[in-house]
C-alpha cells in the first residue's frame, strides 16, 4: 500500500519535479552528493566506534562532510529555480524558495560552525599536551 503511485508522497514529487530534464539531473547530482556525504559521516563515526582519537584527519573529514551536504542541498535547493532558465518562454524565471528548503541549508551550514568547533578543541588538546 505504501510503495502504490495513489500515496501522496509520491504524487508531491512527482508535482514538484515538473518534468524538465534539467531539474532531474541537478536533482541525481544533489542525491549522489548527499550520499557522499552520509559515507564521509560513516567513516568518521565508525573510526570514533574504534576507539581512534579525534584528529586533524576526522576534523578535515567532518569538514568534507559539511561542504558534500550543504553544496549537495543548495543544488537540490537550486535545481527547480535554475530549471525554469531552461523553459520556453523566454524573460520568465521562476523562483521557488520555501521554508523547509531555508531550514535544511541552515541545518547543513551549521555543521561548518561544529567542525570549526571540534577543530579548535583539537587544537587546544594539542597545545596542551605539548605544554606538559
Amino acid at each position: 500500500m505504501w510503495l502504490s503511485p495513489s500515496n501522496p508522497v509520491f504524487q508531491v514529487l512527482r508535482a514538484d519535479r515538473g518534468g524538465n530534464a534539467f531539474v532531474d539531473a541537478a536533482m541525481l547530482i544533489g542525491a549522489i552528493g548527499l550520499f557522499g556525504a552520509l559515507l564521509q559521516l560513516e567513516r568518521i563515526l565508525r573510526s570514533l566506534e574504534r576507539g581512534f582519537p579525534i584528529t586533524r584527519k576526522i576534523v578535515t573529514g567532518f569538514y568534507r562532510f559539511a561542504t558534500f551536504a550543504s553544496g549537495s542541498m543548495f543544488i537540490i535547493v537550486a535545481a527547480p529555480s535554475l530549471g525554469s532558465l531552461t523553459n520556453s518562454r523566454p524573460y520568465e524565471v521562476a523562483i521557488t524558495l520555501r521554508i523547509i528548503d531555508v531550514l535544511l541549508l541552515v541545518i547543513c551550514l551549521s555543521f561548518f560552525a561544529v567542525a570549526a568547533l571540534i577543530a579548535e578543541a583539537v587544537r587546544i588538546d594539542r597545545d596542551n599536551r605539548s605544554i606538559v
